[in-house]
């Protein structure tokens, strides 16, 4: 068993519906909108509570959730959130400040419904105006529903929160989103039912959906171009944007520790094919653990536990200096956090290793 993995709690995150959208962005790709029965979900909850290792040990905290990309897009989200927390041990079942924006611009009574469970905030992702939020959402109506959904949050006592990824694409409409927040008057509102209006700019992880963004990653240059206003607004400023691959490469190709992505994150997913990934890094073929029907739980939680995928076992041992000299460029002024960088050399790593040139 790998001494790092503690075993005492999990969470399980079932597709059951999948999502609206294809956002550029999310580093959890495009996977199928599958239909996961209630049933099956019910079913997929026992073979997680059953499993015993070796010594016959469980897992003595589990969660159940019933959705992994876009929480309640089922049409039956009330009853399944009430099966979340029989399923689940006591305290494991959460709300989060995520919510179904495409549900709230289609149900009158969702944010009236989401106000008596949890968290006040809810967050609501642009692209820059309508063409690039539609554009990076991949769906035509996303930003119109982006509007909706915020009024009815307001009107339901949930402050929303604003996260917007700059790309290439939107830098010429930057003063325009500003006074679009202005003209809804976003702050005073908030001010109203007792909350803050908080807005950032959002950083892209260039895996999953997001390597393909990175083409439109902003450079150095760039961050002349963002309105002083905004970046007085945004909660972090410019900080998520990062630093340019140029001046991190100096760092990382001294770094001989592995890059350890989220190692205590305790999650899994189940997408609706029944293929499991550890909740960490982007859904691939290199992170999969197994398939619950063809290969069954034990299988999947020991892989689990001894991190035996070759994403887990690169994450754990290969050296953050030789990921940078192989994928790294040390002339590019494109902008990065650290961790999303080096979460793309994982990714052209795994591309390598899927391909047999690793």
């Amino acid at each position: 068993m790998n001494e790092h993995k503690n075993m005492d709690y999990l969470n399980v995150m079932v597709d059951l519906a999948g999502c609206p959208n294809r956002c550029r962005h999310c580093w959890l790709g495009s996977h199928k909108n599958g239909n996961i029965s209630v049933d099956e979900f019910r079913e997929i909850s026992d073979q997680f509570k059953n499993w015993r290792d070796e010594n016959g040990n469980g897992i003595s905290e589990l969660g159940f959730f019933s959705w992994w990309r876009e929480p309640d897009f089922c049409d039956d989200y009330r009853e399944l959130w009430a099966l979340e927390q029989e399923l689940s041990s006591p305290g494991r079942a959460q709300r989060f400040e995520l919510l179904s924006i495409w549900r709230m611009a289609r149900d009158e009574s969702y944010a009236k419904w989401a106000a008596t469970l949890g968290p006040k905030v809810c967050q609501i992702t642009f692209f820059g105006m309508e063409g690039n939020t539609d554009w990076g959402t991949r769906r035509t109506g996303a930003f119109r529903d982006n509007l909706l959904a915020t009024e009815q949050l307001l009107a339901a006592g949930i402050a929303p929160r604003w996260q917007l990824f700059i790309t290439k694409k939107c830098l010429n409409e930057l003063n325009e989103f500003v006074k679009l927040i202005s003209d809804l008057k976003l702050v005073e509102r908030c001010l109203l039912i007792g909350q803050k209006f908080d807005f950032f700019i959002g950083g892209m992880s260039p895996e999953g959906n997001g390597y393909e963004l990175d083409r439109e990653r902003l450079e150095l240059d760039d961050l002349a171009l963002i309105p002083e206003a905004m970046t007085r607004l945004s909660r972090n400023g410019l900080y998520l944007l990062g630093k340019p691959e140029s001046e991190l490469y100096v760092e990382l190709v001294k770094t001989d520790s592995p890059p350890n992505i989220d190692t205590n994150v305790k999650s899994l997913v189940v997408n609706a094919d029944f293929d499991v990934y550890p909740n960490v890094a982007e859904p691939t073929e290199w992170w999969r653990l197994g398939n619950l029907k063809r290969d069954g739980v034990d299988t999947i939680m020991k892989a689990y536990r001894d991190e035996t995928t070759p994403g887990m076992r690169a994450n754990r041992s290969m050296p953050i200096s030789e990921l940078t000299r192989r994928y790294g460029d040390p002339y590019s002024r494109k902008l990065y956090q650290k961790s999303d960088l080096i979460c793309r050399f994982m990714h052209q790593w795994g591309v390598d290793y899927m391909e047999g040139n690793e």
